[in-house]
């Protein structure tokens, strides 16, 4: 996948790539989309990485291909355990998805507007194979409170007849996902579909 100018896009090339904003996200067309979608993306999921490299990773809290592209190769050398093997690693997988280390990303959710960070550390809660995981640390970290979580959850299992921690974890972030995010964020739309599809799945 490349990373192609679009007329609502500019790029602008200093120590990375900066991507800014320019028109209203409805206007976007698809491949930019795509783009900023691909950026949500778990890296465990887009990227062939050995396990080494994802060890390293994960330890290091970045899950999401957007949180690994606004790293320096210096930053990720300086991680426990990882060495230019990996950064070489790395760097060849986004260079085939037309991605690089050291971007600048100028939109949301990875410039600091609004509820950003609250989304990323959500997305980050994703399970490889789809659907999400809210760990103790995770929760408090977003500030849910499992009490009413919980209520949620004995109220939905009634209609789900499955009592699987990561059903209805996956159940209850897709509601705030949807309610909170899918309209600010467009692309968001097309991350949660694969989500949904798992949900329905497990459910049956």
């Amino acid at each position: 996948m490349n990373m192609r100018q679009a007329d609502s896009y500019q790029r602008i090339a200093s120590s990375g790539m900066v991507f800014e904003r320019k028109a209203p996200a409805r206007n976007e067309p698809e491949n930019v989309l795509q783009e900023k979608r691909t950026l949500l993306c778990l890296i465990e999921e887009e990227m062939e990485l050995s396990v080494r490299s994802k060890g390293c990773l994960n330890n290091a809290g970045i899950k999401l291909i957007g949180q690994l592209v606004q790293k320096s190769a210096s930053e990720l050398l300086k991680l426990k355990n990882f060495g230019r093997t990996s950064l070489h690693e790395i760097e060849e997988n986004l260079g085939e998805m037309g991605l690089t280390l050291d971007m600048k990303l100028n939109f949301p959710p990875w410039n600091g507007d609004g509820n950003g960070a609250e989304l990323i550390r959500i997305l980050s809660l994703q399970a490889p194979g789809s659907g999400f995981r809210i760990g103790d640390d995770a929760a408090e970290a977003l500030g849910i409170d499992f009490m009413k979580v919980n209520q949620w959850v004995q109220k939905t299992a009634k209609n789900t007849g499955k009592k699987t921690l990561s059903i209805l974890h996956t159940k209850y972030l897709l509601e705030l996902l949807e309610s909170k995010f899918e309209k600010e964020i467009p692309c968001l739309a097309g991350l949660l579909k694969p989500h949904r599809n798992w949900l329905a799945r497990q459910s049956k």
